[in-house]
């Protein structure tokens, strides 16, 4: 089977994109259902309260997440372990933030009198919480370290591969990180070890999006479970060709065609047909690579 790979980024949904889409699907759903907790608010109050609700509790997961990846020991982990502590933790400071919203708008259903210590009652309801809140958070990112992705791109993009047990495949002989080079088009990076073979290693561009990193190379694309300035760190150690652009891209020096402008902005024209926004405050940078 032959595969078409689109090294432009069209027809892609980012990470922070696909993570809004989730939010408004999943609160749409929980609206629909009718829990009990907020029977007494009309369709309209349960839509926006359910949607603060979900927000609130991915955003913390999506913060927890960003804020393990800084440290080596936990970046060390496998993917799930890390994605289960992040999930954990936002769910555990989520549980004050319910607790106040339930009890501002009146829907606290406790009806004991008998005093409770406040560590019971976050207890009782991070047992009520965390359980479906972890599902959804692993679920939504298995989408993406899974394969699933291809579903949201145009069809015949590459996605990486998997093993059984769902960590990325690094067996290829293409992807082993045996030392360090900095010739275009074999560079043997950490990061590189986790695009799919078909991707090659001839990087074009880096894309940070939260804790994901978009990789383009000559002939694709990839979405990979990597810290963005943990990869542009290791291009720096290796004296890879290339320069940090904008806060959240990174080039390749050998790629770079031309700078343009458009509306105002200004934006490097890649000879793939990528086209990357520059920042004014890396004008430093920006000469490296022009």
């Amino acid at each position: 089977m032959t595969f078409k790979l689109d090294p432009s980024n069209s027809e892609q949904l980012s990470w922070p994109k696909f993570l809004a889409f989730s939010i408004i699907c999943i609160a749409t759903v929980i609206t629909l259902l009718n829990p009990s907790s907020t029977q007494e608010l009309s369709i309209a109050q349960r839509a926006v309260f359910w949607l603060i609700q979900v927000s609130a509790l991915l955003m913390l997961m999506q913060t927890m997440q960003l804020g393990l990846q800084k440290f080596n020991p936990v970046f060390k982990w496998p993917l799930i372990a890390q994605l289960a502590l992040s999930g954990f933790l936002g769910a555990a400071l989520f549980v004050p933030i319910g607790i106040w919203i339930d009890r501002l708008l009146g829907l606290d259903e406790t009806t004991v009198n008998l005093p409770r210590s406040w560590y019971l009652e976050f207890l009782e309801e991070l047992a009520f919480v965390a359980p479906p809140a972890l599902s959804a958070w692993l679920g939504l990112n298995a989408i993406r370290f899974r394969g699933a992705i291809g579903l949201f791109q145009a069809h015949g993009k590459p996605v990486a591969k998997t093993n059984e047990s769902g960590t990325q495949d690094t067996s290829s002989p293409d992807n082993q990180t045996e030392g360090h080079e900095s010739k275009p088009g074999s560079v043997r990076l950490p990061f590189v070890a986790s695009l799919p073979p078909p991707l090659g290693t001839d990087l074009v561009a880096l894309s940070a999006e939260l804790h994901y990193t978009r990789v383009y190379t000559k002939v694709g694309q990839a979405l990979i479970f990597y810290p963005f300035g943990r990869a542009i760190e290791e291009l720096k150690e290796a004296g890879y060709p290339g320069a940090q652009v904008h806060r959240s891209h990174w080039v390749a020096q050998n790629h770079v065609l031309q700078k343009k402008r458009l509306n105002s902005r200004g934006f490097l024209q890649m000879d793939t047909g990528l086209k990357i926004p520059v920042s004014r405050r890396r004008k430093n940078d920006l000469t490296q690579v022009l």
